[in-house]
């Protein structure tokens, strides 16, 4: 198992604000954690700021908190059923290793906040520089604890910044067919571009064209997560795939695709075919950094949407709507839009990505019942057919930007949604950066395991395809015997 933490840019700044000092001491506080469990990574979600009262520690040489407390903090903890995290600063720069006192400090500390919360203590480190480090104090056995270090520490808002662990995963040797990319924005950037692990959810028209782009930026490790396969219909709207692979998973022809490349030793590609809701999906998608929603139906959208709050997991989103004249005798109108949700950036479901009833509908199947589709509204999104793959282009171009801006904070702007109109060719960025008041989905941030399992479930569409794509594969062997 792997281990990170993630919080927001807000509470960094609090955390900054109190624990970096003007006259150099180190300073100490605590916070509450919400678990985050992915297929092989475990995280710890920062859920709020404990700072001390005063008279509840004593800044000397070497910072000490009293009873009063860590008293204060367990009766809090156990209230919200959350976690707790030990945090002090260092008066040096960089990522943190520990001193013998901080050992100490936590490794008393553990068997106390184990018994009382059922959850592993959560220490973190934050240097003059505000680069933070951390570790899980493990029970390994009756007696024991054993700590485990984080390998990243993701900061999320309008921006996102990660902080590694350069023993865990090392920044990648700068090779030289990413010259030109490396020449855009530096040395340093490309090293932390290059050692996020970025997942997507849909492998269409968008998706397969943002899995080449990703891979070209100089991404090397990229989950792929899709249940659907390859059919005749897909082909023009499909980057890079033919007919020889129709009837095959998407996940498993881009995976190949991607490899066969060979832009680097180190691309490690993880398909999954499953949909986002259910439990393989889900889970895979919390192991990684950023994802990519390359979605088009309602139900997986507001799935991606409650993943990135309650997990600190910022969702890159686009759509295209398009409509032809009446006659059929040219295009109409179209639009694609790009945008970026998570903590402290508005949902999908505020900016109008999906509406709360399409979800229930598709939830109970009515979206692939013919009878009842036939009786739905014209204008309703069930009867569109955009995925053009040239427009496709511009929305995975869009969410591109939605990501460089993201890691780049060039000049410290950042973007907002952003829609193009083809029609006139404008870009309009006149939305809301924030959710609505009141918003459900907002009020889901840092939840974590509390509210994760409310949202996997069966998706027997994604069970009928996955099983149709098993019989190809057995019906092909097969017949490689009898040949």
């Amino acid at each position: 198992m792997h281990y990170s933490i993630a919080l927001s840019e807000r509470q960094h700044k609090i955390l900054c604000r109190h624990l970096i000092r003007t006259d150099g001491q180190e300073d100490l506080c605590f916070a509450l954690y919400r678990p985050s469990v992915g297929k092989s990574r475990y995280s710890g979600i920062i859920k709020e700021v404990i700072l001390p009262l005063p008279g509840e520690r004593q800044v000397h040489r070497n910072v000490s908190f009293n009873s009063e407390y860590i008293d204060r903090v367990m009766d809090l903890a156990l209230e919200k059923e959350c976690g707790i995290c030990f945090l002090h600063s260092h008066p040096t720069n960089g990522w943190q290793h520990m001193s013998t006192d901080d050992v100490i400090a936590e490794t008393e500390l553990a068997p106390r906040v184990k018994s009382f919360t059922k959850l592993p203590l959560l220490g973190m480190t934050v240097a003059q520089d505000e680069v933070w480090s951390g570790r899980f104090w493990i029970k390994t056995s009756p007696s024991k604890y054993e700590r485990f270090w984080c390998e990243s520490t993701r900061i999320t808002g309008k921006g996102i910044t990660i902080h590694y662990d350069d023993r865990q995963i090392m920044p990648p040797v700068l090779q030289e067919q990413f010259t030109r990319t490396i020449s855009a924005w530096g040395p340093v950037k490309q090293q932390s571009i290059a050692r996020m692990h970025i997942g997507i959810v849909g492998l269409g028209s968008v998706g397969s064209v943002l899995a080449e782009a990703l891979l070209k930026t100089g991404i090397q490790k990229i989950t792929l997560i899709d249940f659907d396969t390859v059919e005749l219909k897909n082909l023009d709207r499909l980057q890079g795939i033919g007919k020889l692979s129709i009837g095959r998973l998407k996940v498993a022809v881009v995976k190949q695709r991607l490899l066969t490349q060979r832009l680097s030793k180190n691309i490690a590609i993880n398909s999954v075919p499953h949909s986002i809701v259910e439990e393989n999906g889900f889970r895979a998608a919390l192991d990684c950094d950023l994802l990519f929603s390359c979605v088009d139906r309602p139900w997986p959208r507001f799935v991606l949407d409650a993943l990135s709050q309650a997990n600190c997991i910022p969702v890159i989103d686009g759509g295209i709507e398009t409509s032809i004249k009446p006659n059929q005798s040219n295009i109409d109108q179209a639009r694609w839009k790009a945008h970026t949700c998570g903590p402290e950036r508005a949902c999908m479901c505020c900016i109008g990505q999906y509406e709360v009833a399409d979800v229930s509908l598709e939830q109970m199947g009515l979206l692939e019942d013919p009878t009842y589709i036939a009786n739905l509204p014209k204008d309703h999104f069930i009867h569109r057919g955009e995925n053009v793959f040239a427009f496709s282009v511009g929305v995975a171009g869009m969410e591109l930007q939605q990501f460089l801006s993201l890691v780049l904070k060039p000049r410290r702007q950042f973007y907002g949604p952003k829609e193009f109109d083809f029609n006139s060719g404008m870009i309009d960025d006149n939305f809301e950066f924030t959710c609505k008041e009141g918003c459900d989905i907002e009020a889901m941030l840092a939840e974590g395991e509390k509210i994760n399992h409310a949202f996997i479930t069966q998706h027997p569409i994604a069970e009928q395809r996955r099983r149709a794509a098993i019989g190809l594969v057995w019906a092909f062997f097969k017949n490689l015997v009898n040949f």
